[in-house]
């Protein structure tokens, strides 16, 4: 891990990392996603076409790419599926389940899909638009919500900075790694303030990576 060219120092970093989201009271139903997958091409072998329809043979580096890419889009399907859930004993929805919040994260998934090239993967809303204000995702979410995961697998206490639990170094690495893909992935995409928040998140995660390796601070536990 590196600093990204930054002088370290003995204090601790300035914690910056959230969500950047607005939370919901008021539920409504989402859409669903529509089917966008293609059929393998016959044609020769040449360079993988956008993100969900690769064709042809692939480098060592481009399936590592696609695999970084395909625990990202996993991470914010789990989102979702996570807002939907209904206990199958009961029949009925947990405290997490919340349509609008399903629909944040496909609306980020699709966000991305169309930075990366491919055409819309969700249909437009039928009906009238809701009255509820809500805020529109932007590609910055990603790094933003990859961030607090990040800090929250080193146990770090996000409005302190410092060690508040234990934590999970491998759940750390893996959540970091994908705040570094996305950047070079969709960052050109990206406003300049979310990329300047981006580069911040980076900077902050690894420095908390680094610091907690040495102390020995995280164990191998599930932490995020």
């Amino acid at each position: 891990m590196t600093s990204d060219g930054r002088e370290n120092n003995s204090e601790e970093p300035k914690v910056i990392i959230n969500d950047r989201r607005v939370r919901y009271d008021v539920d409504e139903q989402a859409g669903t996603p529509g089917d966008n997958t293609s059929a393998p091409s016959s044609a020769p072998p040449s360079p993988p076409e956008g993100l969900f329809s690769p064709t042809g043979e692939k480098s060592l580096r481009e399936v590592a790419e696609a695999a970084r890419e395909g625990r990202l889009l996993a991470l914010l399907s789990g989102m979702v599926a996570t807002h939907l859930y209904v206990d199958p004993a009961t029949g009925l929805p947990d405290d997490r389940f919340s349509p609008r919040e399903a629909r944040f994260y496909l609306d980020l998934i699709d966000l991305y899909a169309v930075a990366r090239g491919e055409s819309t993967l969700l249909p437009s809303p039928a009906g009238p638009e809701s009255p509820v204000e809500r805020e529109e995702p932007r590609l910055g979410h990603i790094p933003a919500i990859l961030g607090a995961m990040a800090v929250h697998a080193l146990g770090i206490d996000p409005q302190t900075g410092r060690p508040g639990g234990e934590g999970n170094l491998e759940a750390a690495k893996l959540y970091i790694d994908l705040i570094d893909f996305v950047s070079g992935a969709v960052g050109s995409a990206m406003s300049e303030d979310d990329r300047s928040y981006m580069k911040d998140i980076l900077y902050q995660t690894k420095m908390f990576f680094v610091r907690q390796k040495d102390r020995g601070g995280a164990g191998g536990g599930p932490g995020a």
